[in-house]
């Protein structure tokens, strides 16, 4: 049963996503923290912790470009004031009036995206680097050189004379060494520095980094937020009831689902788990190689476990998913046999 022809998809990287839907409590937080730091410092280390896809790391963005934009503007309040003539010497009430999001046509928006903002420090896989200092984007961890490069350049003057912004995207993928790197920065940060750090799983951070920062846990999005972004980004395409149940609320699963054909090979699953479906092994077979060539596809059998409510079969179709990565099982004839079971418990 062949599937249709996978689309093509533009899904915006978050540092170029000017749309933050969901988390308005977390951002009220921080807006809220950064707002009275002159009465109470603000925390210099901020985890955004939650599941993959919905949202951490553009909310990180968000927040470093409102940071620059209100630095940016208090600077120049400042030299307004000092030319005044004395008529308008009235406090700064600029905090409470920026705009959260900065909108995509601000030049802090445009400055950040096109790499040229000299305060912002970005550490993720896509710029990781080896020992020589060359691109390592492959690399299944961040390199201790990723972070031990980034240490360097924040001894120099700020380039824009107010504050530093780090985003780490993800503290999970740190290797050891990198994340005790890390520690020794976050021990003493410098000041005006402000640490963000993108978590997919808090236990898999480094107790000692969770116990000095500021954990602000992001929650899955709701079906009316995915809605709003699906309308977004996919206009011209239909939202299914089927679809938001496999996102479970990761926007971003919907994205892979959709740049992956993962949607309409979803459909193809559920039906030859159908024990009266015609058709046998073959079919099973063109279904599981279709799934195993994409990893972020492998768990569309455990949602199919789900959707025929084979509870006890979770914890068996999940340590098979992980086991295909772990030690390194052929991919296809490990996903075959999960579906082979869920085919003969229905």
């Amino acid at each position: 049963m062949p599937t249709k022809k996978t689309k093509s998809y533009n899904f915006p990287d978050p540092i170029a996503n000017d749309a933050l839907i969901g988390h308005a409590a977390a951002a009220k937080s921080f807006i809220d923290a950064f707002g009275k730091r002159d009465e109470y410092p603000v925390h210099p280390v901020w985890i955004l912790s939650g599941t993959r896809g919905i949202g951490k790391s553009t909310l990180a963005y968000h927040i470093a470009r409102y940071v620059f934009k209100e630095s940016l503007e208090l600077r120049v309040e400042s030299l307004d004031l000092f030319g005044d003539t004395g008529q308008n010497s009235q406090p700064s009430t600029l905090s409470s009036q920026l705009s959260f999001p900065v909108p995509a046509d601000d030049p802090v928006f445009q400055k950040m995206l096109s790499g040229g903002y000299g305060d912002l420090f970005i550490i993720d896989i896509p710029r990781n680097i080896d020992e020589r200092g060359n691109p390592k984007p492959d690399a299944k961890a961040i390199s201790v050189h990723t972070v031990r490069a980034m240490i360097e350049k924040m001894h120099m003057t700020s380039m824009e004379g107010a504050w530093r912004v780090i985003i780490i995207d993800s503290i999970d993928e740190l290797s050891k060494s990198a994340a005790n790197a890390m520690l020794k920065l976050l021990e003493e940060p410098p000041a005006q520095t402000l640490f963000l750090l993108v978590s997919h799983s808090l236990a898999n951070a480094l107790p000692t980094i969770r116990s000095r920062a500021r954990i602000e846990k992001l929650q899955p999005l709701s079906n009316s937020d995915l809605r709003e972004l699906f309308y977004k980004f996919l206009p011209d395409e239909e939202i299914t009831p089927a679809l938001i149940k496999l996102a479970s609320g990761s926007f971003g699963r919907i994205a892979d689902l959709k740049k992956n054909g993962g949607d309409e090979l979803y459909a193809d699953l559920l039906a030859v788990c159908d024990p009266s479906a015609p058709g046998g092994a073959a079919e099973v077979m063109e279904v599981a190689v279709k799934i195993a060539k994409e990893p972020t596809l492998h768990g569309l059998v455990l949602d199919a476990a789900a959707h025929f409510g084979l509870s006890d079969l979770y914890s068996e179709v999940t340590r098979e998913i992980a086991n295909i990565t772990g030690l390194y099982l052929e991919a296809e004839i490990a996903i075959f046999n999960l579906i082979i079971k869920i085919k003969s418990r229905r």
